[in-house]
């Protein structure tokens, strides 16, 4: 895969690791399996981290 392509395959990996992440806590947080507040911090933080692991990947690719 070519270095240019290498941002644009990360990114979209980590979307659909995130779609499924939505996909699998959803359904915790309905039937109430978990405490809500928790999980709920839990993947805001997570996604707060993706966010910016592919701001700094996407950076690095460019230069």
């Amino acid at each position: 895969m070519p270095l240019s392509q290498t941002g644009s395959y990360t990114k979209s990996h980590i979307e659909i690791l995130c779609h499924d992440m939505c996909i699998l806590t959803i359904p915790m947080i309905r039937t109430g399996l978990f405490g809500r507040c928790h999980i709920i911090r839990n993947f805001s933080n997570f996604s707060y981290s993706t966010q910016i692991a592919i701001h700094h990947y996407s950076l690095t690719y460019k230069q």
